[in-house]
């Protein structure tokens, strides 16, 4: 179990990379210029976060984790469908928002399919109450079209929620 203190050095280390890679992008900021800016040796900042990756990975999940919170605060919809579209309504704006850091997450974690687990095996639940293999499967089939349509949105030079949106609930509509 993590101190106070220790806890206290990872926030600061967090802030400190998170500010720098607003400021200066990911590729360009160093673990260096983090641990400068944290006011802590570099080795701290590698004991907390073995990669630079890792403090992206932790910045942008927390972020995420509030955008989820907030859009569940709204969500009013009925059915799977119209869940996915409210919550992909938030987290496309988010991703579009940070389309850097997005690409960059999404290209350490597209091979690690057990680091997004743990967030999206939850997501799935929620947005089916009913739990048999169809309906199971039919979420899964859900996921693939939303994340294909962001990854398809962040690939492209310029893109909206709204085009993402509709791209999104045609998929869906096929599926359902």
């Amino acid at each position: 179990m993590d101190t106070p203190k220790k806890q206290a050095t990872r926030q600061k280390i967090l802030d400190s990379a998170w500010a720098l890679f607003v400021e200066q992008g990911f590729a360009d900021t160093t673990t260096r210029q983090i641990a400068h800016k944290a006011e802590v040796a570099t080795g701290t900042v590698f004991s907390h976060f073995p990669l630079k990756i890792d403090l992206l990975k932790v910045g942008l999940m927390t972020r995420i984790d509030t955008v989820l919170e907030n859009a569940a605060k709204l969500d009013h919809s009925d059915t799977p469908t119209q869940r996915l579209l409210h919550y992909a309504d938030h987290l496309y704006a988010f991703y579009l928002a940070h389309p850097d850091f997005s690409r960059e997450l999404f290209r350490a974690l597209l091979w690690q399919q057990k680091a997004l687990a743990h967030h999206i095996a939850p997501f799935q639940a929620h947005l089916s109450v009913e739990q048999s293999p169809n309906h199971q499967a039919q979420t899964a089939l859900m996921m693939d079209a939303y994340f294909m349509t962001l990854f398809q949105g962040l690939s492209e030079p310029i893109s909206t929620k709204e085009v993402m949106l509709s791209r999104l609930a045609d998929k869906l509509a096929t599926i359902a």
